[in-house]
């Protein structure tokens, strides 16, 4: 855990650079060059594409903010200060909610703008979301959230969080470490960097099913998002009930089987994101 990374002086103070929000602009950033080397390798226009990511990434931080400002609503806002909505600095997003702002903005977007083949854009965004994926949860390890159940002190990936930090607090007084918690945070790491190797792997190889390489993303992150999903300690869940992100994805896992099922067969010599469908 590390919050903050280190301070950089101004003439106004010290600016604190925060663990979360570094590595957030890291996955944006390497989102971005991924999304670059796809549109490339699939002989769409770069640059157009490229415009894309920042108003997705506006659209997916305020669906992810605002996706946990209502789940979370009674701790965020516990001691009646409404500016804990805009502290994004200090965590507090959700992934289901900022997937689905994204896409939002996505379709807002391709209405108007019309970049290309819907299908072949949302191939081109998969291995992109999924490094933000490993990033983001890199970044919420750092932060302190989104911790794992006890697991035994034996058990060879247990993580134990220092005094003061949100784990700690949550199964003590905080004055102690934390006991040794399964790191969820890292699982979803590394759920998020072999679906972006899957992916990209796929993507240039599905090319003739434009939609199929965005489906298989749904698909297998619904799934791991699950399994690691039932071993989070950091919200409480009632016995036999499904958590609020594994009801998502089930919707999810719905959505790509309804892309993969209905990714239609491109045509021999069609070039990628040529029909405006």
């Amino acid at each position: 855990m590390l919050r903050e990374l280190f301070r950089i002086p101004t003439p106004f103070g010290e600016f604190p650079v925060f663990g979360y929000g570094a590595m957030v602009l890291l996955g944006v950033l390497f989102g971005v060059f991924l999304l670059k080397l796809g549109a490339r390798r699939r002989g769409l226009d770069e640059e157009r594409v490229t415009d894309l990511p920042v108003s997705l990434v506006l659209f997916g931080l305020l669906g992810g903010r605002t996706w946990y400002c209502i789940q979370f609503r009674h701790e965020v806002f516990a001691d009646g200060d409404w500016t804990a909505v805009f502290r994004l600095w200090e965590g507090g997003l959700v992934l289901y909610g900022a997937i689905a702002g994204g896409l939002l903005g996505f379709v807002w977007l391709q209405r108007r703008e019309q970049y290309g083949n819907t299908r072949d854009l949302l191939d081109l965004i998969a291995p992109a979301l999924a490094i933000g994926i490993a990033f983001g949860r890199l970044g919420c390890f750092l932060n302190g959230c989104c911790w794992g159940e006890v697991c035994p002190p034996t058990y060879p990936f247990a993580v134990s969080f220092p005094p003061g930090s949100p784990p700690a607090l949550a199964f003590g007084d905080g004055i102690g470490a934390s006991p040794p918690l399964h790191p969820t945070q890292i699982y979803s790491t590394i759920q998020g960097v072999l679906l972006c190797g899957l992916l990209w792997w796929v993507g240039g190889r599905w090319g003739h099913r434009p939609g199929r390489t965005f489906a298989l993303f749904l698909g297998l992150y619904s799934i791991g998002r699950s399994v690691i999903e039932s071993i989070r300690a950091d919200h409480g869940v009632l016995a036999g009930e499904l958590t609020v992100s594994q009801q998502a994805s089930l919707v999810a896992a719905a959505v790509g089987i309804w892309l993969w099922m209905g990714a239609p067969e491109r045509e021999k010599g069609t070039p990628a994101g040529s029909e405006k469908v």
